[in-house]
């Protein structure tokens, strides 16, 4: 596995106090960016697939994989918080002092990069979303709808790894971020990067986790779930009798990507389309929502 920039270039910009990335480049032609997700980050929270789309319809040039992020930035209403011990403590929030527009601006300046000319704009930074409900701090409007499930209205993370398919060159690009740190020498940080790209790299080598590609390790919440269960694209997602009667009004809310029925700990969001069955009795389930995920 080769591993840039080379020790010296790194050390010489890691005394100079600037952030860099680390990467290796490996051949794409075995792997799907599906299949590689489940390797490295199924059933971890705060991990990540996006695809990049063009017009909608057609599929980008890109996929890409986060994981293991050291920051998560989020906010509700007027209050932004962020946890910077993401990886040891996910829990671990504390209050901005600014508001919330102001507070992500310097997030944003905190987490920039300088990167390599060979590599993608994405490979670092920050990545999440940024719900419709944040136009409330730009403009006044109706007091918003009930929210049963209770998501910020945007969260963004930090990765320390971040995995980029390139379709066209047939590449997978492994990147690891690396930022200063006064308490670690360049020789240090340099074989930390290393060490998790090398872990990246073997995860990826290793045969696929059947249990992980039928869903059980990527939900494992779901394991508590009641009688009524929803199906589909290989992924089967436990909801109870509770969860059912709060599930029209995810389905009805735009088909927003949350768990249904509002479940705080479930381990992933779902966008309730086709093709999606119903395994419980359909009396069980209200008429609205299953008009809604047709």
């Amino acid at each position: 596995m080769q591993i840039e920039p080379a020790a010296e270039a790194f050390a010489a910009h890691y005394a100079r106090g600037e952030p860099q990335a680390v990467w290796t480049t490996l051949v794409g032609d075995l792997e799907t960016p599906v299949s590689a997700f489940l390797k490295v980050a199924g059933g971890r929270a705060n991990s990540f697939l996006f695809e990049s789309v063009e017009g909608g319809a057609v599929r980008g040039r890109y996929s890409i994989i986060g994981l293991d992020p050291d920051l998560i930035w989020r906010t509700r209403g007027m209050r932004a918080e962020i946890n910077r011990s993401a990886r040891a403590n996910p829990d671990a929030f504390a209050p901005c002092p600014e508001p919330p527009l102001q507070a992500l601006r310097a997030l944003i300046a905190e987490s920039r990069i300088t990167l390599a000319d060979k590599l993608p704009s994405m490979v670092a930074g920050l990545f999440g979303y940024l719900g419709y409900d944040m136009v409330r701090l730009m403009e006044e409007l109706p007091p918003p709808n009930p929210d049963p499930v209770g998501l910020a209205d945007a969260i963004m993370l930090r990765p320390t790894v971040v995995i980029v398919f390139d379709a066209v060159l047939d590449s997978i690009i492994v990147v690891t971020p690396v930022r200063p740190d006064p308490n670690v020498s360049a020789g240090a940080a340099f074989s930390r990067a290393s060490e998790r790209l090398s872990a990246i790299v073997d995860a990826l080598d290793r045969p696929l986790d059947k249990e992980a590609a039928s869903g059980d390790a990527l939900l494992p919440a779901v394991q508590e779930a009641g009688p009524a269960r929803l199906v589909g694209r290989g992924v089967e997602v436990g909801v109870g009798e509770h969860d059912v009667r709060g599930l029209p009004a995810q389905l009805e809310r735009h088909a927003l990507e949350v768990p249904a029925g509002g479940r705080r700990d479930m381990a992933a969001g779902l966008r309730p389309r086709r093709p999606w069955q119903w395994s419980a009795p359909l009396r069980q389930i209200p008429a609205r929502a299953r008009a809604a995920a047709r």
